[in-house]
């Protein structure tokens, strides 16, 4: 359930990408001004990145969950019905309120109810919906934009969205290590693991003492422990971000100024999403064997030489389109499964205490990412191509940097680490 709720999150988000197109040709926008209302997004992303994070580590993680999804779910079906820019603008703000803290509740969310056999997998699984969302959208668009215009993704986007919270209220339940580490949620505790199965549920202890949660302040995430993973991951997440929201809005944009139509527009989103679904899961697995550090610098490292093959291919006309489509998966299949698979490290390298809000510090690194590629990608679309594929192999330079400075990566699983914890 927890997954589902960041497919949606990664539907809503790149909506108003895949519907940037038929706007500026519909109401005569200029990419500039564009521009500013994804930036718009971006700064309500933040907001709502720093105050799920609090909600969650205070008042649990579920509610954190339910309140983004249905303010992303109401925001989204009523852009559909926007007569002027600045409705859409005032909307998208407030959908990134909604969005912004949906991947880093959902992250921790899903580490709490997950053994450490299968911590890293099931984040990275549960990360990785964002792109399975983008993959929806792409092909939805393709469908629809052509007969039924940009205002039917919308409905469908948040019709869908505000199902899935009513499903939501009514049957997930709380973490179970947020209840556990909270005395007097005991009973509520022992209840859900008694539906996950687990065989004992009173044998487990708490990580605090005495039956409550260790109060951690905000400070310890730049205190001597925890800095420099703050810090790498900060970074990491800036240029991952930045790349990827340069993708999700612009790139639909980009390559219908380059000559290609709006079905080939968006299948070159939707093809980078697929890519991004299938490595996010490859990864997952190479992190079993080799461990986070080798892993997620190579596969940065990879993204920016595909990158790179993408800045130098020509594409003036719509041509070599199949290549170009091919790159784009190949760019998914590296550059963004590398940052699906940063949430993992995130939640392995910060204790409960303060897990959800250093989460939460990453995703605020990243929806800053987020804000400048709102505003550069009307700039770097301009320069063609080679510029816009040249400023994302730059970014995942320093996105391989991030990983590599970052300390507690997630070691590769031994046989003695193989046991539920």
């Amino acid at each position: 359930m927890t997954a589902a709720a960041v497919v949606l999150d990664g539907l809503d988000n790149q909506m108003l990408g895949l519907a940037a197109p038929s706007l500026i040709a519909e109401w005569g926008i200029s990419r500039d001004t564009l521009g500013m209302v994804f930036a718009l997004g971006f700064v309500g992303m933040a907001i709502g990145t720093l105050v799920s994070g609090v909600i969650g580590d205070l008042f649990g993680r579920r509610g954190a969950l339910l309140i983004g999804v249905g303010i992303f779910g109401v925001a989204t079906l009523v852009t559909g019905f926007s007569a002027s820019l600045w409705q859409v603008a005032f909307l998208k703000f407030l959908a990134g309120v909604g969005l912004g803290g949906v991947p880093g509740t959902a992250s921790a969310m899903i580490a709490e109810f997950t053994p450490a056999r299968w911590r890293s997998q099931a984040v990275t699984f549960g990360v990785v919906c964002v792109s399975i969302g983008g993959v929806l959208g792409g092909l939805a668009a393709a469908a629809i934009l052509p007969s039924l215009g940009w205002r039917w993704l919308f409905y469908l986007g948040g019709g869908i969205t505000m199902a899935f919270v009513a499903y939501l209220w009514l049957v997930l339940p709380e973490s179970p290590q947020y209840l556990l580490d909270r005395g007097n949620r005991r009973a509520e505790f022992e209840k859900v693991m008694a539906r996950i199965g687990h065989p004992d549920p009173a044998s487990l202890v708490p990580q605090g003492a005495g039956g409550e949660v260790e109060k951690m302040p905000f400070s310890a995430l730049f205190g001597a422990a925890h800095l420099r993973d703050t810090l790498a991951l900060a970074l990491a997440m800036f240029s991952g971000m930045f790349m990827i929201y340069l993708m999700f809005n612009w790139a639909p944009t980009m390559l219908t100024s380059s000559g290609y139509d709006l079905q080939a527009a968006s299948l070159g989103l939707t093809s980078f999403n697929m890519g991004g679904v299938i490595g996010a899961i490859l990864a997952s697995f190479a992190i079993i064997k080799l461990g986070s550090r080798v892993t997620l610098v190579t596969m940065a490292t990879v993204g920016m030489l595909v990158c790179s093959a993408l800045a130098v291919m020509p594409m003036t006309g719509g041509a070599n389109e199949t290549p170009m489509l091919g790159l784009l998966i190949a760019m998914g299949l590296f550059a963004s499964a590398a940052q699906s698979a940063m949430f993992a490290v995130g939640a392995h390298a910060f204790p409960t205490g303060v897990r959800a809000r250093g989460l939460g510090t990453m995703g605020v690194a990243g929806r800053a990412g987020a804000i400048v590629s709102a505003v550069a990608g009307a700039w770097l679309i301009g320069g063609g191509a080679q510029m816009f594929f040249g400023s994302l192999a730059v970014l995942m330079l320093v996105n391989a940097i991030g990983f590599l400075v970052v300390r507690s990566h997630i070691p590769r699983l031994t046989r003695k680490q193989d046991t539920p914890a």
